[in-house]
């Protein structure tokens, strides 16, 4: 065995072992990637869902996510008030520099605050689910975009984990995402509050009438009713459940 082989078989073995999605017991399953569909993640609650009515829920943010985003915004007027004051630039060119260096900061702290207050909706009326300050204009546009999405096009939810280090920390985040029946995936919220995602999914999966499959603990979730037709004020009540008594160990 030569030493590029040998190389080649410490990688492999060091390789995650392929996920195996039997235990959920549904061929969509077995055709679905179990890798994670975002990657990262934050080591905070991001999102918080919200239930408006029988025929709308909302993510709202965070309050962590509302102060991570000010960081990058306040934080820079700091710093132009602080290094001014003191006189730290000696040359016109020195100044242009430092613009140019501080601005970086806004403009990543304006876009997570654009994303932070971005509205994240389902909507059984007009049977759509969006990621956009532009609500889809009825049940009757058929065409998915990036993050407007046909509810009747969800087939299941899943949820997956993904460890992930840092010269700081490490923590472990949880990814709550779509799967559709070709087995594509969606990313609806990613963060390391497990307990919220998994709260939270199984009143998505009732709104929905889909299954969740859960890969932290290979179960699923089988909601009260299957769906039908998603783009209906049908009813649910999701205050009436408990959602460990209707887990499924497979």
């Amino acid at each position: 065995m030569g030493f590029k082989s040998f190389i080649e078989k410490i990688k492999e073995s060091m390789k995650p072992a392929p996920f195996d999605a039997s235990a959920f017991q549904d061929p969509l399953a077995d055709k679905t990637a179990w890798h994670p569909q975002a990657r990262g993640g934050a080591n905070f609650k991001t999102r918080k869902l919200k239930e408006i009515s029988s025929s709308e829920l909302h993510y709202k943010g965070s309050v962590g996510g509302l102060l991570f985003a000010l960081v990058f915004t306040i934080m820079p007027s700091i710093f132009v008030v602080f290094f001014f004051s003191g006189g730290f630039f000696e040359t016109e060119g020195e100044t242009k520099y430092f613009f140019l260096f501080i601005l970086v900061f806004p403009a990543v702290g304006f876009y997570l605050m654009y994303i932070h207050l971005r509205p994240v909706i389902f909507d059984k009326r007009i049977g759509y689910f969006y990621k956009s300050f532009k609500k889809p204009v009825n049940s009757f546009q058929r065409t998915n975009k990036k993050n407007q999405i046909e509810l009747d096009t969800i087939a299941a939810l899943q949820i997956i984990s993904e460890y992930i280090r840092s010269k700081n920390s490490s923590y472990t985040s949880y990814e709550l995402n779509f799967v559709f029946e070709d087995g594509e995936r969606y990313n609806v919220i990613d963060h390391a509050k497990y307990e919220s995602i998994q709260k939270e999914a199984v009143i998505i999966a009732e709104f929905l009438g889909v299954p969740l499959w859960d890969a932290t603990n290979l179960q699923t979730y089988h909601p009260t009713h299957r769906k039908k037709s998603i783009d209906t004020d049908t009813p649910y009540d999701s205050a009436g459940y408990d959602s460990t008594k209707r887990y499924r160990d497979m």
